[in-house]
């Protein structure tokens, strides 16, 4: 289990590197989440949450699911399925900056963030308690829509004309996700603690399909914005490797 800040931020450099290395855009959302983390770091130094060790527990198990998905992939070994689709997706040229940090946020939360509330909370009489943890992890993912329209901004040159062809503006584009997640995530939870726990593993199954439905949805989006990305993927940079810097560097330095 990752207990701490620092060792959540190892593990992140960690798979950065490793994506570096090895050329695929898996780097992408994990260079977001990283930024994210410190955030929040610097938050519960600063006074901003009320209980920090508390809410370091929870953001860092929030992030093991991750970790787990992403090393039980790289091992051939069965990962989650939403989580699959998002580590094959990274190893493909087609998929825009947009589309990675989508089916990243799509699969950690709408299936990771009820999933570690439930397990956190470990009965029905404890997730009440577990409400301001979880309301304010909701608040930290709402800072991930600024970092992620930086990254487009920055390696996406051309991704107004994705809203020119007919497509949500690049904000709905992150939102989508992001805030049908705050509205159904505390329920999932709430059925998810209910449940005994091989009732628990056959309903997080379910969810999973459903959400890589979502996943599939974000790759596939129609022939009309399809085509719209795929213009807007030619002005990328085309090395999975320079994205990445491009994407950690910001705006300023875009090609």
């Amino acid at each position: 289990m990752h207990t701490t800040f620092d060792t959540c931020l190892g593990q992140f450099e960690a798979v950065i590197e490793r994506s570096r290395q090895e050329k695929d855009r898996v780097g992408l959302f994990a260079a977001m989440y990283a930024d994210v983390t410190r955030s929040v770091r610097a938050g519960c130094a600063n006074g901003t949450f009320a209980e920090p060790l508390r809410m370091e527990r929870f953001v860092t198990a929030f992030a093991a699911r991750y970790f787990v998905a992403h090393n039980a992939w790289r091992d051939g070994q069965r990962a989650p399925a939403v989580w699959t689709s998002a580590f094959e997706a990274a190893q493909r040229w087609r998929p825009i900056v947009a589309q990675h940090l989508l089916l990243g946020m799509n699969a950690h939360i709408n299936l990771d963030l009820a999933v570690v509330t439930a397990a956190l909370a470990g009965g029905p009489e404890a997730l009440p308690a577990l409400r301001p943890d979880f309301d304010a992890v909701n608040d930290v993912l709402g800072t991930m829509v600024d970092p992620a329209q930086r990254a487009m901004s920055a390696a996406s040159p051309w991704f107004g004309l994705v809203d020119k062809i007919g497509a949500r503006s690049d904000e709905a584009l992150i939102n989508f996700s992001l805030r049908r997640a705050r509205q159904q995530a505390w329920s999932l939870a709430e059925r998810l603690v209910a449940l005994p726990a091989d009732q628990q593993a056959a309903e997080i199954d379910r969810v999973d399909r459903t959400v890589d439905g979502i996943a599939g949805r974000i790759l596939r989006p129609g022939a009309a914005l399809s085509t719209g990305m795929l213009v807007v993927r030619v002005r990328e940079p085309w090395r999975a490797t320079r994205a990445l810097e491009v994407v950690t560097a910001g705006p300023a330095h875009s090609p």
